[in-house]
């Protein structure tokens, strides 16, 4: 029903109250304004550096000028080649082939071993739900973005939100009738398909963790955070439309931990100007030509228009400002489990007290800019040698001096007409000065040819490459431990709290380990809420560059745990690793499982029992024979003395 205005009767207080939330919300909006020029204008000095370092990992190269035409002009991928070795080195380190991605481990304070059995069971539980969630979110294609930017860029920023969606979707259901069969004695009702039939009805489609690789561009931190849980606030972009932004809107209206405003969507079209999101700077600075517009909706209800929606957040505090105009939401951080900012932020090279630090392609910017420099330079020297310059007199043609084959050059005077102008061969130097470069690289990286599963420059032993492989990976493995504690550790600690919040209804996961003989099992709510730490189930070493030492050091566990029979060892658990250190996709289709060891073994039991029941006991008759003396009836044992004369 629409009421007009001319309808309602305003009285004074409610003017008075009505206006006092009018100026609220304007004191609001000037206050996240403020906080976020202020950020903006602290973040701005790291552009140049973010748009430098994507134009090295793409192979940008500035167009020449017209004085500069036909020299050499080319970029040689040697940044990529060290960021796609460390992206792959981590991606295997925290994602290979271990399951689940990360353990959970209860904590013990405060806990009996009677409440710490019941507690490492949740734990398990906890694990195999984050890890289903993992691979729902397509945690390897995620982290390939994240790990690329934090290679690139000053920080990583990872999301790790809850999204509860609903949908209208369209299903295949069997229509039944009931049928009744004349032939039985009685007759009975029976549900038969007698077809199949389209409906349409709304279902949930996603109600899970969300991880949300956020744009370098689209994120604003505290200038005077240390890291994410220093910071005082922090800012993050996304692009919505009406529909999309409105639901928003309503879950956190039917939450009621905050104050939804109305918002005057008219006013907000035309005030987008020249807000531009974080892939349009990126692609700009590559000399693309972006769509910065939404192109053709019609305009009653404009439903492709896009927004940008600003998320302000605190600890204990969640605003959203829409077109840097209108203040939509002020309310409380609707993650109270864990009461944090719900974001991972990591850079490659930790800059102590500071929250952006220092990217891989930083570090070797100004050896790409040489090698990129020799490169071109040795070019235009072979071409200059091939296609000489002249020192003629005026009015020679110019046509007769481009170099072809039996070209002939019409002069006066060879001697004093026409000179050739002699550049020397510089490329031996050049070739040596090349090879400096990408040594310097490498060592800046640590990523020598060995790592890079290249060959050598030159011929070495064995042991020589094995002790190279090792002393470049105690530089991996630092990275990957700090990477471990800043990143996996709280990206598992955000979703494991989210889980503990917002499921309500039992899920079905899936368990690994020894004790998972049940591959398949319901959770309920409370069965996942505890306090754990949390540990990658990953090697906590570089996996790659000693590889093969790690599979010696297993294979001479798993002999010793055999040997031995240590009851402390778990030999399933310690077998399936020795496996996995062979690379098996699919390590299941080659063992058998707990439940399946368990009926072998007691089978071999029953076996041996009985056989055991079927061998001749001491003293008895072998089977055919007969009995020995003095065990028949009717016949007495021969005297004493006989039976020693015969021993005798």
């Amino acid at each position: 029903m629409d009421i007009q205005l001319t309808d309602m009767i305003i009285e004074p207080g409610m003017a008075r109250e009505a206006g006092q939330d009018h100026d609220a919300r304007q004191e609001q909006t000037a206050e996240l304004l403020q906080r976020f020029e202020y950020a903006d204008s602290w973040r701005s000095q790291y552009y140049d550096v973010a748009t430098r370092c994507y134009q090295l990992y793409v192979g940008w190269r500035k167009e020449l000028s017209e004085e500069q035409k036909g020299r050499s002009n080319l970029h040689i991928p040697r940044t990529y080649e060290a960021v796609d070795t460390w992206r792959a080195r981590l991606i295997k380190s925290f994602f290979g082939v271990s399951r689940p991605y990360i353990d959970f481990l209860p904590s013990p304070q405060g806990a009996t071993p009677e409440m710490m059995e019941v507690n490492e069971a949740k734990a398990r539980l906890a694990a195999a739900l984050v890890d289903q969630q993992l691979e729902r979110n397509n945690v390897v294609s995620v982290f390939y973005d994240f790990i690329t930017s934090m290679l690139i860029f000053p920080a990583a920023i990872l999301g790790v939100g809850w999204r509860y969606e609903k949908r209208m979707i369209r299903t295949r259901e069997p229509v039944i009738d009931i049928v009744y069969n004349p032939m039985a004695g009685i007759p009975e009702p029976t549900p038969m398909v007698i077809g199949w039939q389209t409906v349409e009805r709304e279902a949930v489609v996603w109600d899970d963790n969300e991880l949300v690789n956020i744009n370098f561009f689209d994120f604003w931190p505290d200038p005077r955070g240390r890291d994410v849980d220093s910071c005082r606030f922090v800012f993050q972009r996304e692009w919505c439309t009406q529909e999309q932004l409105e639901e928003k809107l309503q879950v956190l209206e039917a939450a009621g931990s905050g104050e939804v405003y109305p918002l005057d969507w008219e006013a907000l079209r035309g005030a987008q100007g020249e807000l531009h999101d974080g892939a349009w700077e990126l692609m700009s600075s590559v000399g693309l030509t972006p769509e910065a517009s939404d192109g053709y909706w019609p305009k009653e209800g404009a439903k492709g228009h896009l927004f940008e929606v600003l998320h302000y957040w605190e600890d204990e505090r969640h605003a959203i400002l829409v077109n840097r105009k209108q203040l939509a939401y002020d309310g409380e951080n609707p993650y109270w489990r864990h009461g944090k900012k719900p974001f991972v932020v990591v850079s490659f090279e930790k800059l102590p007290n500071q929250i952006f630090g220092m990217s891989a392609v930083q570090l070797i910017e100004h050896l790409q800019a040489e090698l990129n420099t020799h490169r071109n330079q040795r070019i235009d020297n072979v071409s200059l040698v091939l296609n000489r310059m002249w020192i003629v007199r005026r009015g020679i043609d110019e046509e007769q001096l481009i170099s072809r084959p039996h070209g002939i050059i019409e002069v006066d005077n060879p001697q004093g007409d026409i000179q050739p102008l002699v550049t020397p061969d510089v490329t031996g130097s050049a070739y040596n000065e090349e090879q400096v470069i990408k040594q310097d690289m490498e060592s800046t990286l640590a990523t020598p040819n060995v790592i890079r599963g290249m060959s050598p420059d030159h011929r070495e032993t064995a042991t020589a490459t094995m002790t190279q492989a090792s002393n470049a990976a105690l530089r991996f493995d630092v990275k990957i431990l700090l990477f471990d504690s800043l990143g996996i550790r709280r990206m598992a600690m955000l979703m494991d709290c989210n889980n503990q919040q917002f499921i309500d209804s039992p899920r079905m996961v899936q368990l690994f380990g020894d004790r998972a003989t049940q591959e398949w099992q319901m959770v309920g709510p409370h069965e996942i809420i505890g306090e754990y730490d949390y540990r990658p189930a990953g090697a906590s070493t570089d996996p790659a560059s000693n590889k093969e030492l790690r599979r010696q050091q297993l294979t001479q566990a798993l002999a010793f745990a055999i040997q031995t029979n240590n009851p402390f060892i778990k030999k399933y658990e310690l077998t399936r690793e020795w496996l996995n250190s062979f690379d098996f996709r699919n390590v299941d289709k080659f063992m058998y499982s707990q439940e399946e060891v368990m009926q072998m073994q007691q089978a071999a039991e029953a076996q041996a029992a009985l056989a055991q029941m079927r061998q001749p006991q001491v003293g008895q008759p072998m089977p055919g024979m007969g009995a020995p003396p003095g065990m028949m009836p009717g016949i007495e044992p021969p005297p004493e003395g006989l039976r020693r004369s015969v021993i005798e």
